[in-house]
């Protein structure tokens, strides 16, 4: 699947526009590749990009879902994801000092590098399919979420039960 262009916005009409013209931008997909290392589904949200005269600000928030497993059930789940978009991109690039965002001569502005990085910042370190997950059993590997097992508890890190033995005397 090569990445959608979506998120690339002809912008020329809008760098045409006196300051403080603004227009927004929605987005709804079912499914979208953002870049070649996220395929997303759900995609949501819209942006609003002003005209200033440094260039355009662009604000807005985009939500989307990724397949994930879950770190203490193994189950699959679609893992929420969303990207906050508060940037000022500076038209001409000439204006610009290094490492502002440009827009270049050909008035493309490509949102998919921002939305990509802040989306795979908003992802948990440990994804999970629900707060209350109770995960999988450590002795019998039941999925505690869907069934009780019958394995006793051991309260005691097998690596302290020489100090229980103590405790015990």
């Amino acid at each position: 699947m090569k990445p959608n262009r979506l998120l690339r916005l002809n912008v020329g009409f809008l760098l045409k526009e006196s300051t403080g013209y603004r227009r927004t931008f929605e987005f709804d997909e079912d499914e979208a590749q953002i870049a070649d290392d996220l395929t997303v589904s759900d995609l949501r949200g819209q942006v609003t990009l002003g005209r200033t005269p440094q260039g355009l600000y662009a604000k807005g928030r985009i939500t989307a879902k990724v397949p994930a497993e879950c770190g203490r059930c193994l189950d699959e789940f679609l893992q929420p994801l969303s990207a906050n978009i508060a940037e000022l991109f500076i038209h001409p690039a000439d204006n610009a000092r290094p490492g502002d965002l440009v827009i270049q001569d050909d008035a493309i502005l490509d949102l998919a590098p921002l939305v990509r990085e802040d989306m795979l910042l908003s992802a948990p370190l440990q994804a999970l399919c629900r707060p209350d997950c109770k995960g999988l059993c450590p002795h019998c590997g039941a999925n505690r979420n869907l069934e009780n097992c019958t394995c006793e508890e051991d309260t005691v890190d097998p690596r302290l039960a020489a100090l229980r033995a103590l405790l015990e005397k």
